[in-house]
Parts: structure tokens; C-alpha cells; sequence
């Protein structure tokens, strides 16, 4: 059985009531975060309703019971950070007349082609780098700047509430999931973090755990995927591919093989050559080989 290192106390979260399935945080200006644990998202109250950012299958129904828990207003927007489902899963559960459900064009068409009744369609969508809104007195800014996660991926910026939401970036407090979160294009995702650092905000909603975050918890994480960069760079300088496939006796025509070995011993390599986190981020050992691939092919190709 594969044994993981315990969570440490600064990436564990608010508790999750066993009574409610999920915990509410107050983000000030009348925003708020929503969590289950593994999944969170936020939601604004204005004037005349709420503004919801995506609808996961991990909260269900229980988004309105949160919501309702905070506010009697009705549930007026939904905005779409980006097509995945394990975001907007559940908007079917909440689409009702009169729901405006606002996304990047890029995200209705991957909705559209996924034929997914569980993510009904936008009834508005913009196309470009940037689209202003102002919804009921509350400013928001809607910037899709590069498929760092996924084609058609927003930032979403409240700058009045100084508040930021970019769902599927990383985790505050913990490493990356699988992958980088199976970035579309790896030097994006990269640019990503120093993009969100041109904003001015003081918390941050990612998607992901049960914590918001902060600047520096991005930039934390900018300094831990550098360390991967330069660590996976370094072993692509120093392994060789007809060294690592001659010990793992590859036979010499079966190019995939040699191939696989070679990125598995650069992985390898690379793992042994990142500095320690433990201190800075939990689950650094969960997704190191995972992440050091992904950028080991980066590195390699792009």
C-alpha cells in the first residue's frame, strides 16, 4: 500500500460540518467562498441577487443551501471560469428562467461539442481578451489570456472587493495536481502566475482544497514550478537516452521504449535534484513525478 506524508496543519482548511456537507467563508464586500473540501468556488450578493463562479458536481444542490445560508437573494448570474465538468457539473441544478449564464465564446463551443446536459449552455458569451461587466453596482472583469488550464479559461477580477478568481491555477498551500492541472499548453501556465501578479487583489479563489489564497501564495507557487523547471532542465542535460535504454535493456529497435525509459530516468533524476518543500507546501510528494514530466516534455519540445 502506498503511503502518503500526513496534510500539515497549514494546508488543512476550515473543517467541513458533517451536518451540511460544506463550509461557507466570509471574503468581505459581500463575497463569499463555498467548500466541500476538494472543491471550492465563490459567489458575490448585490444589490438585486447573486453572482455565482461555476457550479460543480462536488456541491450539488448544496450551492443554494449555501447561498441561502447567506443571503435570501436569488441567484441571478452564473459565470463559467471554463468548460471542465467537474466545475459546472451541476448547473443544471440551479438553470432556471431568468438565469443569465455568462462564459468566454471558446467555453460554449467545447459545451456545445461535449453535448452534456449537466452544463446547459451560456445565454451570453463574449469573444477576445477581455469583457467588463457591471452587475447590479458590482464591477467584474472577465480576462481570458492564454489556454493555461484549458481553452477558453477566465480570470475573473472584482476589483471593488479586491477579489480574484481563477479556477484551476493551483492550490493554496499545496503543490499542483496531476500535471500542472493537465495545463494545455505548459509555458502558459507558467506565464499564468506571473499574469495573475499584475492584479490587484488580496485573496484569491483557485478551484481547488478548501482555502483561499493570497499573492504570495502565488508566488509561492511560481517558485515551486521554477524549481521544477530548473530541476527537470538539469536532467535533461545530463541524462542520456542511449545510456538510460542500454540499463533497462531496451532492445535497441524499439524506439517507444527507449523513449519511455529515458523520460522515466530524466523524471527520476530530476525528482532527486528538487529541493525540499515539505515545510512550504503539502502533497509535494503525491505529484512530483506527474508535474516534473509534464515540464520535462515542456522543456523538451516546446
Amino acid at each position: 500500500m502506498t503511503e502518503f506524508k500526513p496534510v500539515p496543519d497549514f494546508a488543512l482548511g476550515p473543517d467541513i460540518p458533517e451536518s451540511t456537507g460544506y463550509a461557507v467563508t466570509d471574503l468581505g464586500g459581500d463575497a463569499y467562498l463555498v467548500t466541500q473540501g476538494m472543491i471550492n468556488t465563490m459567489f458575490l450578493v448585490t444589490k438585486n441577487g447573486v453572482v455565482l463562479v461555476d457550479a460543480s458536481p462536488f456541491l450539488g444542490d448544496k450551492l443554494l443551501e449555501a447561498i441561502e445560508s447567506v443571503t435570501p437573494k436569488p441567484l441571478t448570474h452564473l459565470i463559467y471560469s471554463h468548460a471542465h465538468a467537474d466545475h459546472i457539473g451541476a448547473a443544471h441544478l440551479l438553470n432556471r428562467d431568468g438565469l443569465k449564464i455568462i462564459a468566454h465564446e471558446v467555453t460554449g463551443d467545447l459545451i456545445k461539442e461535449a453535448k452534456d446536459d449537466r452544463r446547459p449552455l451560456p445565454t451570453e458569451t463574449f469573444s477576445g481578451r477581455r469583457k467588463e461587466m457591471d452587475i447590479d453596482g458590482a464591477r467584474f472583469v472577465l480576462d481570458y489570456t492564454r489556454d493555461w488550464h484549458v481553452a477558453g479559461n477566465l480570470f475573473i477580477y472584482l476589483p471593488e472587493q479586491r477579489l480574484m478568481g481563477a479556477m484551476d491555477s493551483f492550490a493554496p498551500k499545496s503543490a499542483p495536481f496531476f500535471r500542472l492541472y493537465f495545463s494545455a499548453h505548459v509555458p502558459a501556465y507558467y506565464d499564468a502566475m506571473d499574469e495573475l501578479l499584475g492584479y490587484d487583489f488580496d485573496t484569491i479563489v483557485t478551484g481547488h482544497m478548501a482555502l483561499p489564497g493570497t499573492p504570495e501564495d502565488v508566488a509561492t507557487n511560481r517558485e515551486f514550478i521554477r524549481d521544477l523547471r530548473t530541476a527537470a532542465a538539469e536532467a535533461l542535460r545530463t541524462v542520456e537516452l542511449k545510456e538510460a535504454a542500454a540499463a533497462a535493456r531496451v532492445p535497441h529497435n524499439n524506439r517507444q521504449a527507449e523513449l519511455k525509459v529515458w523520460m522515466d530516468a530524466v523524471v527520476t533524476r530530476a525528482a532527486e535534484l528538487m529541493p525540499s518543500w515539505d515545510e512550504r507546501l503539502a502533497g509535494t510528494d503525491i505529484f512530483l513525478r506527474d508535474n516534473l514530466n509534464a515540464v520535462a516534455w515542456s522543456v523538451f519540445i516546446d
